[in-house]
This record gives C-alpha cells, sequence and structure tokens, in this order.
C-alpha cells in the first residue's frame, strides 16, 4: 500500500508538473502582456509625447531583446519623416537624416504607409529595398518596420533591429503592431492637444490683446474675464474687476440696465451696437458701442454672459459737432439762397420788361444779349432751387401733401413746359398709357418737379430727331409706374450705380460734363422715395435711357405691399 501511495503520488507529481518550455512560454506572454499594458496606460495618460515615445520604444527592445530601435513621426502638415525617440544607433548623420513619404523613392517607410501593415527584412544586406546601405552602416542586419497607426491612419513608423541575422516570428510582429497601435493613439491625441493647446493660446492673445473691451460675467452679472482692452476704457485692472459686479461701471440711474441687456439676449440671442453710456474708474462717463451673447453650456443653458464694448466718446463728439456744421451749413446756403433770389427776380423782371420793349425798341444785337440774359438768369434760379430743395430735404424741413393726382394730364403739362427745347432740337416728345385714367396718390409739386428733372434730362442728352416718351401704366394693384425713355447716347454700366449721387455728373463722348448742377436726380431720388416708392435706371451704351420710379396708387394705410 505505501509503495502504491508512492506510484500514485508519483503520479500526481509527474501530472500536475508543468513542462519547462511551457513555463517560459508562459512567463513570455505574461511579460508581453505586462509590457502592453505599461505601454497602453502610458499612452492613455500621459500627453508627454516625448515619454510616451522613448517608453513604448525602451519596452519593446526589453520586450524582445533586441538591440537597436527607433521611432520617425510624421511632422503634420509635411510629409517628411523625422527620428523621435532611438536607441543603439549613434550615427548623427543617420539619426538627423529625414524620410520623406512623398520622395520618388520606394522606401520601407513608404511601402508602411502605403499598405499599413508591417514590413520585414530578416537581412537588410541581401533587401533591393536598402540600396543605399545606411541602415547596414549603422550596424543593422534585421529589422521589422511597423506602422504607428491611429484610425486607419498611419502617423509614423517604429523601427526594431538586430545586429545579429533573426527571423521575426509572428508573435513578434503581433506584438510590434499592438506596440504601434497603442502608440498611434497616443501620438494623435498628443497631437490634438497641441493644436487645441495652440489654439486656445491663439485666441486667449487675440482676446487679451483686442483694442475692444471683452469682458464674461455669470448669470450674477459677476465679472469672470477682464481683458487689457477693458483695463483701457475702463481703468480698472484685471485684479479690480474679476469677481465684482458688473453693475460698477453704470452710471447713476441706470442699474436696471444690465437686468434690460439680459432679458434681451435670452431673447433673440445676440444684441449688437447697443450704444450705451458707462463710467470709468475716475468718474468720466464714456459712451460704449456694445455687443453682448449668451454664454452656454453642452445642454444649451445660459450660464453667463459675453460683452463685447468699444469706446465710441471721440465717434459722438464728431457726429454731434458734424451735426452742427452741417446744420449751419444747410442754414447758410438757405439764407444765402434767399438772399440772392432777390436781386435775381428783379434783373429776371427788368430783362422780361426790357424784351418786351417796356423800356423802348431793341435792336437785333441787344434782343440777342438780353435774352441770353434771361436763359443764364432762368438757369441760376433753377440753380439756386435746387440748392434750397437739396438744404431743405437735408434738414427734414419737406412735408408732402399727398393727394388724388391724375398722371396723364400731369405729364402732358411737363412735357409742354419743355416742347419748346424738344421743337428747337426736332426731338419728338410724346404721353402714352394703356389706362384711361391712371391716378397715383402723391403730391403734385414735388411729382412735377420729378418730371421735370427727367423729361428735361432726356431732351438735353437726346441728339437731334430723336424721341423721348413718357409711359404711365399700373406697376401692381398697389403701385403706379412712370417711364421717361430717351434715345440718347446712353449711360455706361459703370456710372449706373453713381447716377443718383449728388453733384455727379456724367462725361459725355467728348469728355465735356453737361452742363448743371449734378443735384436734380438725387433730389428726384429723395422725393420717390419720400413717397414710399423707388427710382431705378435701366440703360448701356448706345442704346439710350429708361428712368423709372413708382408712386403708391393710393393712400399709403390702404397699400398693401411695398414697390416693386
Amino acid at each position: 500500500m505505501p509503495g502504491l501511495n508512492r506510484r500514485v503520488n508519483g503520479k500526481k507529481r509527474r501530472s500536475s508538473g508543468i513542462p519547462e518550455a511551457r513555463s517560459k512560454e508562459l512567463l513570455a506572454r505574461t511579460r508581453e502582456l505586462s509590457a502592453l499594458l505599461t505601454i497602453a496606460a502610458t499612452a492613455t495618460q500621459s500627453l508627454d509625447i516625448e515619454k510616451v515615445l522613448n517608453d513604448t520604444l525602451d519596452k519593446s527592445l526589453e520586450i524582445l531583446r533586441f538591440d537597436a530601435g527607433y521611432l520617425r513621426i510624421l511632422e503634420p502638415g509635411t510629409g517628411n519623416l523625422v527620428i523621435r525617440a532611438a536607441r543603439g544607433l549613434t550615427s548623427p548623420e543617420y539619426l538627423s537624416r529625414i524620410v520623406s513619404i512623398d520622395s520618388g523613392r520606394r522606401n520601407a517607410a513608404r511601402i508602411i504607409f502605403e499598405t499599413c501593415e508591417p514590413y520585414i527584412s530578416s537581412d537588410i544586406r541581401k533587401d533591393p529595398i536598402f540600396k543605399y546601405r545606411t541602415m547596414e552602416r549603422a550596424g543593422l542586419i534585421s529589422a521589422v518596420w511597423v506602422p504607428v497607426v491611429s484610425k486607419n491612419r498611419v502617423l509614423g513608423v517604429m523601427v526594431i533591429g538586430s545586429r545579429k541575422l533573426h527571423k521575426f516570428s509572428k508573435r513578434e510582429i503581433s506584438l510590434l503592431k499592438a506596440f504601434g497601435s497603442q502608440l498611434g493613439a497616443a501620438v494623435e491625441n498628443a497631437q490634438l492637444y497641441d493644436e487645441v493647446s495652440k489654439s486656445k493660446a491663439y485666441i486667449e492673445n487675440l482676446v487679451e490683446n483686442a483694442g475692444d473691451a471683452i469682458v464674461s460675467t455669470d448669470r450674477e452679472d459677476r465679472i469672470l474675464t477682464w481683458n487689457h482692452g477693458a483695463e483701457v476704457i475702463f481703468g480698472y485692472g484685471k485684479e479690480e474687476a474679476i469677481g465684482k459686479n458688473l453693475a460698477m461701471l453704470l452710471p447713476s440711474g441706470q442699474l436696471r440696465e444690465l437686468e434690460e441687456i439680459r432679458n434681451k439676449v435670452q431673447l433673440a440671442g445676440l444684441l449688437r451696437n447697443l450704444e450705451v453710456r458707462r463710467k470709468r474708474k475716475d468718474g468720466a462717463i464714456i459712451d460704449v458701442a456694445l455687443a453682448v451673447s449668451p454664454i452656454k453650456d453642452k445642454d444649451d443653458n445660459v450660464i453667463g454672459f459675453l460683452y463685447l464694448a468699444k469706446d465710441i466718446t471721440e465717434k459722438m463728439r464728431y457726429e454731434h459737432r458734424l451735426r452742427e456744421l452741417d446744420k449751419m451749413k444747410s442754414d447758410f446756403v438757405s439764407n444765402v439762397s434767399h438772399e440772392l433770389r432777390t436781386p435775381l427776380t428783379s434783373i429776371k423782371g427788368s430783362v422780361d420788361n426790357m424784351i418786351d420793349g417796356i423800356t423802348g425798341p431793341l435792336n437785333e444785337k441787344q434782343n440777342r444779349y438780353l435774352t441770353r440774359i434771361k436763359s443764364n438768369a432762368d438757369r441760376l434760379t433753377r440753380l439756386i432751387n435746387n440748392i434750397l430743395d437739396l438744404s431743405r430735404i437735408e434738414a427734414g424741413r419737406i412735408d408732402l401733401k399727398p393727394a388724388t393726382l391724375a398722371l396723364v394730364p400731369l405729364a402732358q403739362e411737363v412735357t409742354e413746359s419743355i416742347r419748346p427745347v424738344a421743337v428747337e432740337k426736332l426731338i419728338s416728345l410724346e404721353v402714352v398709357s394703356p389706362d384711361a385714367d391712371p391716378t397715383a396718390w402723391a403730391d403734385r409739386d414735388k411729382i412735377t418737379q420729378v418730371l421735370t428733372n427727367l423729361v428735361g434730362n432726356a431732351v438735353k442728352f437726346t441728339p437731334s430727331h430723336g424721341r423721348v416718351r413718357v409711359a404711365i401704366e399700373r406697376n401692381s394693384a398697389q403701385w403706379m409706374k412712370i417711364s421717361v425713355t430717351d434715345t440718347g447716347p446712353g449711360i455706361p454700366s459703370e456710372e449706373t450705380g453713381k447716377i443718383f449721387d449728388r453733384f455727379y455728373q456724367i462725361a459725355q463722348a467728348e469728355k465735356q460734363k453737361a452742363k448743371g448742377t449734378g443735384l436734380g436726380l438725387a433730389i428726384s431720388k429723395t422725393l420717390v422715395e419720400m413717397h414710399g416708392g423707388k427710382i431705378w435706371l435701366e440703360s448701356g451704351t448706345g442704346r439710350g435711357s429708361t428712368f423709372s420710379f413708382t408712386l403708391p396708387a393710393r393712400q399709403p394705410l390702404q397699400t398693401e405691399a411695398t414697390a416693386d
């Protein structure tokens, strides 16, 4: 029985014993798994890319017991691979060499980037890829290139080499591929972090050095950030402002303004060009243009507000002064124009009396001179009237007196007043309308002025034997359209956008500007727009011009649409 027990016990001992080869394999697998876990932990927990690269290379060489190795990482934005970590290689020439994946030469690195698979060379000396023998000169005989990869994108190459002839096993290749995948994730994370850090630093630098004040607050108006622009504009340093309430900038009597701004921002999402007044540290009150936007969390809840403030104190001061000067100019022009009209009226009356023969008979030469004086006096009168109209428009002193206006009789009246000039140039002048009795809701005097300007210009610029037509038609149920078409030389397309500007005149073919002030069309545009209509031009060199404008067909309270 004891012997049996020994045999049984002996048998048990032999059956429970682990073969030495199996034991070594398990130990190697354990070491490999431990290395992989260590590299994975380093790759996921550290953003220090140099540490990750060096630790991964060290672990790879330690586990696989190779002599040398290095890591080439692709520089972002280039096709260049640069050695970032190396062991067992001392040649400065080799370590500083840059490998391009875009070069025409086929090398191991380029194969890796094309296939995303390892490249194995058991004997570099016999591999035609290495015809320049740089690795051989570095002392390596066998080597494997493994892609450093993340999301199927190759970011670099890890190279493990031996100074002895070595046949790489599948297990070694699989382990190195796993190392490459872990390393790829680490490289991508580090690069993304670097990009985010650079972008964050760039944005922070822009905000800090912006000339405008950029301030953020929480929902209770406590100041969270305060840039250099805010320091300059409001006089408070960062340490004085951060943590304080934004209400410290409000002048007395405006304490509810912040609450109103918050409510508007939460409703509208963004406020722009708010002109408000703020108090500096020294007590001075300044004018500020303000833009306010909400700051939201990931759940779209408003957690604060961002204020962008620009000091417009000088701008407001200049605008106020310009308004004063503009009023002074308008008053001066108006007074001077009125003063000019009195003697001009007297001159015109005297000339008319002389032409009518009241002062005695005139010879042909005297009559010619007096007619020229009368013509120039009439022109001067029109100029003064235009300047007065412009002055009144700028001062807002023109009132409309609209009524139902029969358009065809009005157009015929205007054309008849200009017909003598048209007859002298043998120009056909007509008024047409498809409607029996078209009417508009407009001020008769103002529309007479508009039509006189347009028809007068058309006759002036149309050559002899030409044609000018005034067309009146319904543009829609709410609007009437009046068009003045001529057969003149037309207006170049590059000048049509300026034609309604004040004092703008078109150069004629012989490069001479037309006589006049360049105010008629500008005044006409303003008068039409005061009625709610619009005026426009259709023209082109050599094909005449058509000036059109719209007027409401009935009282504004009944008008349901804007001018087309």
